[in-house]
Order: C-alpha cells, then sequence, then structure tokens
C-alpha cells in the first residue's frame, strides 16, 4: 500500500505541460512561452479567418455559377464575370500566402532558418521516398503528402503550387459541389 502511495505520488508529482509542444517546435527550440511560436500562431490564425471569409464568398459564387448555367439562354457574361471573381479572390488568397510564409519566416533568427532549409531539402525529396515506398525500396512511417500538409499549414515552409480548399482546381471546374475545407 506504502508502495502504490509512492508510486502515485511520483507520477502526481510531474509536471505535465501545459500545452503541446510538436516535433516542430522541439527541432526549432520553441517551448510553451516562446514569443516566435505565438507570433507564429497568431499570423496563421488571423490568416484563417481571413481565408475562411474569402472561401465563403467563393462559395456563394459557385452557387451563383450553378444558377447561372441553369437559366436558358445561357448568358456568358454573368457566367465570366463570376468565374473571374473566384479567380481573383484565388490569387489573393495566393498572393497573401506568401506573404504569410515571409512575415512567418521573419519571426525566426538565423539558426531557426538553417534548420528550416534543411526541412526545405528533404521536402523536395518527398516525391521520390514516396515512389520508393510504393515499390516497397522504403517503409513509411507516415504519408508523405501528410508531412507536407502539415508543414505548409504552419505557414513557415513556401506552400506548394497546389491550391487548397475552395481554390483546388476540382472545386473550381463545373458543376462540382463546393469543396468542403
Amino acid at each position: 500500500m506504502m508502495l502504490m502511495a509512492l508510486c502515485a505520488g511520483a507520477v502526481w508529482g510531474q509536471a505535465i505541460p501545459s500545452c503541446p509542444l510538436s516535433a516542430l517546435d522541439f527541432y526549432l527550440g520553441f517551448d510553451c512561452a516562446s514569443a516566435q511560436r505565438r507570433a507564429i500562431r497568431n499570423n496563421n490564425s488571423d490568416h484563417e479567418a481571413w481565408r475562411q471569409l474569402k472561401e465563403r464568398r467563393i462559395n456563394q459564387v459557385k452557387g451563383e455559377i450553378d444558377e447561372e448555367t441553369k437559366r436558358s439562354p445561357l448568358d456568358p457574361t454573368a457566367l465570366g464575370l463570376r468565374y473571374a471573381e473566384v479567380e481573383a479572390i484565388c490569387r489573393e488568397i495566393d498572393e497573401r500566402e506568401v506573404r504569410l510564409v515571409k512575415v512567418n519566416r521573419d519571426v525566426l533568427n538565423e539558426s531557426q532558418k538553417t534548420k528550416l532549409a534543411v526541412l526545405e531539402e528533404a521536402l523536395k525529396l518527398m516525391p521520390i521516398a514516396e515512389e520508393a515506398s510504393g515499390i516497397n525500396l522504403l517503409v513509411a512511417n507516415s504519408q508523405p503528402s501528410t508531412l507536407t500538409d502539415r508543414f505548409s499549414r504552419l505557414g513557415i515552409l513556401v506552400p506548394g503550387t497546389q491550391r487548397t480548399g475552395a481554390c483546388a482546381p476540382a472545386a473550381r471546374a463545373v458543376n462540382v459541389n463546393p469543396f468542403p475545407f
């Protein structure tokens, strides 16, 4: 009984971190109170709120495109204006995401930027690693696309050329339901 009380006391006495740290946090040297970590999260949070507003508008316009497409005769001007609006919003999102990456990188010190460069080089090898895993030359512990997605969502690494969310190519085609994001 006494042994159980001692073990319980030892476990109870260990401090559980008040915030979960990711592998990236450890790699870059962030701690729970890191001003850099907080700044990046705030930048990303602000960007995500802005992006959600833009994606809502894209989905509204897609609904208008569906309505216009059902009309007879078709009004090419009305359709063209709506498609142009969707593309303009997507380009604005792309531009803001490039700026977000720069703003987030500016938060890092030189040592952290060097570590980030190593991660970027590793990302360039991901398609090759994915192919090697596909023909059973490597055993993948996690999906490379999942890792790429996680890094790009952090807003630290340069986003790929592929658009996501409402701007994804499949979601922008005619008569395609809005992409859930």
